[in-house]
């Protein structure tokens, strides 16, 4: 209609294309990404072969000195900015972020989290992969529509929407 291209069409299957392209980088290269299983799925030790969504696909920006790993009932301080894979139309739409354009860690504040997943807490893709980070980690983060916000989305996030996040452990709060 009169040359207006909706910048999210065939948003479900570009959404599916692109996590399965990164799942392919992130295979091939070992060295430099992680792909970690959503913690909600036992592997199926009689069949390793699970769905692509039931994967995060990490690759790693920065090796923090951290030697404790968060667990499902720690909060956590991050810096982060999470953004959708790129419009139709080249665009970009960054939904969140606890800081504006670069991250300077000296003057960015980090923001509170549960690890848990749920109310309170994150979507289960970030729960999956914080347990797997220590603290000054710096990870992109690729989380299928299924360890997001699934289906239905939320807020400015449409439904079937891969999250791509650029996230920093700073600090893990725990009781243990």
């Amino acid at each position: 209609t009169e040359g207006v291209v909706d910048p999210y069409y065939k948003w479900q299957e570009r959404n599916e294309r692109y996590i399965d392209s990164i799942a392919q980088v992130a295979k091939a290269n070992p060295d430099e990404w992680r792909v970690i299983l959503s913690y909600k799925i036992t592997p199926d030790l009689n069949n390793l072969q699970q769905k692509t969504s039931d994967y995060i696909y990490c690759r790693m920006l920065e090796k923090g000195e951290g030697t404790m790993k968060p667990i499902y009932t720690d909060s956590v301080m991050m810096h982060y900015r999470g953004k959708l894979i790129p419009l139709y139309d080249g665009s970009e739409v960054v939904f969140d972020q606890s800081y504006k354009g670069e991250l300077n860690t000296e003057t960015a504040v980090p923001v509170s989290f549960g690890v848990w997943d749920g109310a309170g807490g994150v979507i289960e893709g970030w729960s999956s992969v914080l347990q797997q980070m220590v603290e000054g980690d710096r990870w992109e983060v690729h989380i299928p529509y299924q360890l997001g916000y699934g289906i239905h989305g939320r807020d400015v996030i449409p439904g079937y929407s891969a999250l791509v996040f650029d996230m920093q452990l700073v600090k893990i709060m725990t009781n243990r």
